[in-house]
């Protein structure tokens, strides 16, 4: 909840001008050699960034294949190959802020909100929650406006990132912006596809570095799953903003129903989805494309009740249309034109090739299946082609050039559906195909399935070693034990291992069952997320573990009598008591109650019993910290109770609290809810709220609204009430960005006399550093007032001659 205002830097995410962060630290000091050391610390920060480069892999077909494709050929090639006819529904964004996120109610326009948001924005989302169709839209969108002739703002280029390598980023079409007045915008997408942990941190880390040389022309949105711990640190210095893509609504699922199905059979398929159980998991987007397609196909075969039966029906029926015997790969694949056969080739090798285009479906999962595997086993990932060039069906034949046979294999293999061409490789069209197909290999021998299932839950058992306690227990207790936790854990994922569940669910019931009865929460809120993930639990596992987060939000007898402790009362009776009614007042405040809540809203029979609890806990000073009402107010909102708005607003009026505690919390609420936000912050600077405090909510608005910030800064320096100082900070910021008048109020703040002499040199000082032109003019003319003491002239004739120049 620590707001860092010194750093420039607000709760992660920096302000709008890249040396905005030098005016903060300005902004809060009048010594001016306090001042030019936080200038040289900032200027030492930017330049210590990292540089690490590491190619990525192969090349994308839309984007530039030869480097001399002009524009216009690439807004032709993007419409010409998009995908129009299938049906889209609209999804909505919530922003992140402190590793969690916003609600619901509070939701943006995905395509308004993240594309516009920042130099660099990160989407996260859930297995299969819209990320890649989103940016897949936008990107038609955009190209075909542009092809029609409107061309401003910004024009997105979509690169797969397990194709994303430096080269590029060095293509012709990336030299000059796309027109005048007009930027990059290069969406990275599918992150999360590159398994390797190392590989994917190298290409976040190109990627981010690259956008970060070249702020003006070209910006970086990067669509992945939820981040590991790593990941997010290598993203700290760039303060990204980040947005999570929001699962549908139940209005949403008919809509998409409509589009697909006609209006006439969605509430047949409504009907099915709830007998299934699946109205939560229809949701994710994908989930709820896959059902629909399988209502279209039979209407009458009973829907899976877990995501991987969905799964396993739908890729099942995926491979199902097969050419007849006598068509070439050629024809079905889509791609190319009847070539005829070359007349080297081996009648034999000819056969094979047909035999791998009639292959049956069953064969074709099979095979398809194994090179999922494959590709889970491999470390850094090998890509599909190569594992298909060495298995025993697809193997290079002697004598074959090895270009023309994967050309072969491309377009014999593409009809599974399972399997999309991305430049001259073959890639599984979705993360969530190739981890459901590594499950079905490994659980083929149950024997394997259940040491795998065994490996990867164990892989998100970490030991907490923090100079804290574990969630969970109280003060003193839990040293050092073993929490489940959601995060990757070296290259596992919750995805994969929902599928491993739902495939062994009889040997996932005695794993599983340890979970509740684990030390502290973290094995029941690793079960809440496996449950929001779609995967089967079993009814006396979920019971247990319900039961416990149940018991957990329980407050005790002890704990009450701590909450009870009034300490200035005890303090003023007797002084020497006051040690022990510290200890049972801290033994009361316990913030996992509020983690326990929140794991319960994922499970339907106690989501009214969770939402209650928080409604409690946000209320109990006593019983929880500052951050965890904060956390349960937010927990409420995404809960669609918005009288966690209210608390939240109050919890930031609190007079009692530090200025950058009630900053954090105020800049918590302008992400959960805007406009409430700054209404708040408007109220502080109106009031000249508790010393700097309401200089620093100006600071915020500026972070949150530039323009309006920047006319609130305005009124600030021309307002005679407030002290020089203040004034002489709001010319400045106003200044930093790129707002004429600021510079004009820094001039006339350094000629009058009626401002007092440190002030006036250390206005000089920021005049040098915009580099404004009559700053060595102002300079000698204070040199040369005869009143001017021998310590201001020292500080003038510092003044660095190549800023003033």
């Amino acid at each position: 909840m620590s707001y860092g205002y010194l750093s420039g830097i607000f709760n992660g995410r920096k302000l709008p001008s890249p040396d905005t962060a030098q005016a903060i630290a300005r902004a809060l000091t009048t010594d001016v050699a306090a001042q030019r050391k936080a200038y040289e610390y900032a200027e030492r920060a930017a330049a210590d960034r990292p540089a690490n480069r590491t190619p990525g892999r192969g090349d994308r077909a839309v984007l530039v294949q030869e480097e001399s494709l002009p524009l216009e050929d690439y807004l032709a090639d993007v419409c010409r190959h998009a995908e129009v006819s299938r049906p889209y529904v609209a999804q909505s964004v919530v922003s992140w802020q402190d590793g969690r996120p916003a609600d619901r109610s509070t939701a943006r326009s995905a395509s308004a909100a993240v594309f516009t948001a920042g130099p660099l924005v990160v989407l996260l989302g859930d297995p299969g929650g819209g990320k890649t169709e989103l940016l897949r839209r936008y990107e038609l969108d955009v190209c075909r406006r542009w092809e029609a002739g409107v061309r401003s703002g910004a024009l997105p280029v979509r690169i797969p990132a397990p194709s994303f390598s430096n080269e590029h980023l060095a293509q012709r079409l990336f030299a000059h912006p796309p027109a005048p007045g007009a930027h990059w915008l290069v969406l990275l997408d599918s992150l999360d596809e590159i398994t390797n942990a190392r590989a994917r941190r190298n290409v976040l880390r190109d990627a981010v570095r690259w956008a970060a040389e070249r702020p003006e022309t070209h910006r970086l949105v990067i669509a992945t799953r939820h981040l590991s711990e790593q990941e997010q640190g290598d993203l700290e210095e760039a303060a990204p903003v980040c947005f999570e893509l929001l699962r549908f609504e139940a209005g949403d699922v008919r809509k998409l129903a409509a589009a697909r199905l006609g209006p006439d059979r969605v509430d047949g398929l409504m009907a099915a989805i709830d007998e299934a159980g699946l109205a939560d998991l229809v949701e994710l987007p994908m989930i709820g494309a896959l059902v629909c397609q399988l209502y279209k196909d039979d209407p009458d075969r009973p829907l899976g009740n877990t995501r991987g039966a969905v799964y396993d029906d739908f890729i099942t029926r995926l491979m199902t249309p097969t050419p007849s015997t006598g068509t070439r790969p050629e024809h079905h694949a889509g791609t190319r034109g009847d070539i005829g056969e070359p007349a080297w080739i081996d009648p034999a090798v000819a056969e094979r090739v047909v035999a791998l285009s009639t292959m049956s479906p069953a064969d074709l999962r099979t095979l398809l299946t194994q090179v999922a595997h494959r590709r889970r086993e491999s470390s850094p990932a090998r890509s599909v082609t190569d594992i298909l060039l060495h298995e025993p069906l697809t193997e290079l034949p002697g004598g074959v050039p090895v270009k023309w046979w994967r050309e072969q294999l491309v377009a014999c293999l593409r009809r599974s559906g399972v399997l999309q061409q991305r430049g001259d490789d073959l890639e599984f069209a979705h993360r969530t195909y190739e981890e459901f197909l590594a499950a079905c290999a490994v659980c083929d021998v149950r024997e394997h399935g259940v040491a795998e299932l065994r490996r990867v839950l164990g892989a998100h058992r970490r030991r907490h070693w923090p100079l804290r306690p574990v969630p969970g227990y109280h003060p003193g207790g839990g040293w050092g034990r073993r929490l489940w936790s959601t995060a990757v854990a070296d290259g596992e994922n919750m995805s994969y291992l929902g599928f491993l569940i739902d495939r062994l669910t009889d040997a996932a019931a005695a794993d599983l069952d340890k979970l509740p009865s684990s030390a502290g929460i973290s094995g029941c809120t690793f079960l809440a997320a496996q449950k929001r993930l779609g995967t089967y639990l079993p009814a006396s596992v979920q019971a247990r573990a319900v039961e416990k987060l149940k018991r957990h939000i329980k407050i005790g007898k002890q704990a009450r009598f701590g909450a009870s402790i009034d300490i200035r009362a005890v303090n003023e009776m007797d002084p020497g008591s006051m040690p022990m009614a510290e200890t049972f007042a801290a033994l009361a405040i316990d913030d996992s109650r509020v983690d326990s809540a929140d794991a319960l809203l994922a499970f339907a029979e106690s989501r009214a019993e969770g939402l209650a609890a928080l409604r409690e806990l946000a209320h109990s000073p006593r019983l929880t910290s500052l951050q965890g009402r904060v956390a349960a107010a937010t927990a409420m909102v995404r809960a669609d109770d918005e009288s966690g708005l209210d608390l939240i607003v109050d919890l930031a009026s609190h007079p009692g609290q530090d200025d950058d505690d009630r900053l954090g919390i105020v800049w918590q609420l302008i992400r959960l809810h805007r406009p409430r936000g700054l209404a708040l912050l408007d109220s502080w600077i109106d009031a000249r709220t508790g010393g700097d405090l309401w200089f620093k909510a100006a600071l915020m608005v500026v972070e949150t609204d530039e323009a309006y910030g920047i006319a609130r800064m305005k009124a600030i320096a021309d307002d005679l009430a407030c002290p020089a100082r203040t004034r002489i900070n709001a010319a400045y910021v106003t200044a930093l960005c790129r707002d004429p008048r600021g510079a004009e109020d820094l001039l006339r703040f350094a000629r009058d006399p009626d401002v007092e002499e440190r002030l006036r040199v250390m206005t000089v000082h920021l005049l040098a550093e915009l580099g404004h032109p009559s700053a060595r003019t102002v300079c000698d003319e204070l040199a040369q007032e005869p009143n001017l003491s021998s310590r201001g002239r020292k500080s003038l004739r510092r003044l660095p001659l190549a800023q003033s120049s």
